[in-house]
């Protein structure tokens, strides 16, 4: 149970044990204050990567506040680092997939680096939260220039599925925008 988060309001939830959510917030306070660091850096060796471990043991702190579990969770530092490590292996692979779709339409990272460093923060932001396909499709043609059957060819679909993905991704970051403009 969180400050904003009324009790009735997790008895509403479906599943969700009031006193077991307390006791897990209580752990997770626990957890932040002895053991954040330990789990980042266990993170970082099981994936490699130091920064997007510290990255994904946020995320599974905020998953765990948003969501808490259903059940008891004995060791939350445990847990923590299994949902981080399988974060930060999901960024890899996103990451990785993206550099190969860029690749295969002739676009280096250090391009998308150079016109993604103009944005705006708050387009960025928006398109960081697009699925991938809407973000590559659409980092290659609005930022990079590609044609719409450049990436067709690059990405190995038709011109159709990179028309309905630009077109997705646009109502998404529409809708994204306009959510960040009336919330501040």
């Amino acid at each position: 149970m969180t400050a904003c988060q009324p009790e009735s309001a997790l008895r509403r939830r479906k599943g969700v044990n009031v006193p077991v959510a307390e006791r897990t917030r209580v752990d997770l306070d626990a957890f932040v204050a002895n053991e954040y660091p330990k789990v980042v850096a266990a993170v970082g060796l099981i994936t490699g990567n130091r920064q997007d471990a510290a990255d994904a043991v946020q995320d599974a702190i905020v998953g765990f506040l948003a969501k808490p579990p259903t059940r008891e969770i004995t060791n939350v530092a445990a847990w923590i680092t299994v949902v981080a490590s399988n974060r930060a292996r999901d960024i890899r692979r996103s990451r990785s997939a993206e550099s190969r779709a860029l690749a295969k339409v002739g676009v280096d990272d250090e391009s998308v680096d150079a016109a993604t460093d103009s944005l705006d923060i708050d387009v960025k932001a928006a398109i960081e939260k697009l699925p991938l396909q809407q973000k590559q499709v659409c980092v290659l043609h609005y930022l990079l220039d590609q044609s719409v059957e450049t990436i067709a060819e690059g990405l190995g679909v038709s011109e159709g599925t990179i028309k309905t993905q630009l077109f997705r991704a646009r109502k998404a970051l529409a809708a994204q925008l306009r959510k960040e403009d009336h919330h501040g």
